[in-house]
């Protein structure tokens, strides 16, 4: 398994270094909330293997990633009351990329929102944080 350079910071997540909001974790794949969400419910999958972006990783990273996108989508509208939902994935810091780890972003939406890929939204309150993740998990049961 290929580790992040040292100081990145999902490989810092996912050694247990920094914090985060689980919502979901297997063998391959970790989902967490965004701290700087778009909109509530704002999740981030990750591969456990590093890869810097989608160019840079397996067919069976991309479709573990993808399997967990698919699996937590319907938690996350759920948890959230969202009307659909937005999947992407950036590739290089023009395309908005701020981390260099492939992740996928899961963002709630609804009719009247705006998004904007190259701003994060506002921090998220741990109270806030901590609600959604229980949403989520619970949505996933």
């Amino acid at each position: 398994m290929r580790q992040a350079p040292e100081g990145n910071i999902f490989g810092r997540i996912l050694s247990g270094e920094l914090p985060s909001w689980e919502v979901y974790s297997d063998d391959q794949t970790y989902a967490f909330l965004d701290i700087f969400p778009q909109n509530p419910g704002h999740t981030l999958v990750i591969p456990r293997s590093y890869a810097e972006n989608i160019l840079e990783s397996s067919e069976a990273e991309l479709a573990a990633c993808l399997a967990t996108v698919r699996r937590l989508m319907p938690a996350i509208t759920e948890a959230v009351g969202a009307k659909g939902v937005t999947v992407l994935t950036n590739t290089g810091i023009a395309a908005g990329q701020t981390v260099p780890y492939l992740h996928f972003h899961i963002i709630p939406r609804s009719t009247s929102d705006s998004i904007s890929i190259y701003n994060p939204g506002e921090q998220l309150p741990d109270e806030e944080g901590r609600r959604i993740q229980g949403a989520i998990r619970n949505s996933l049961k």
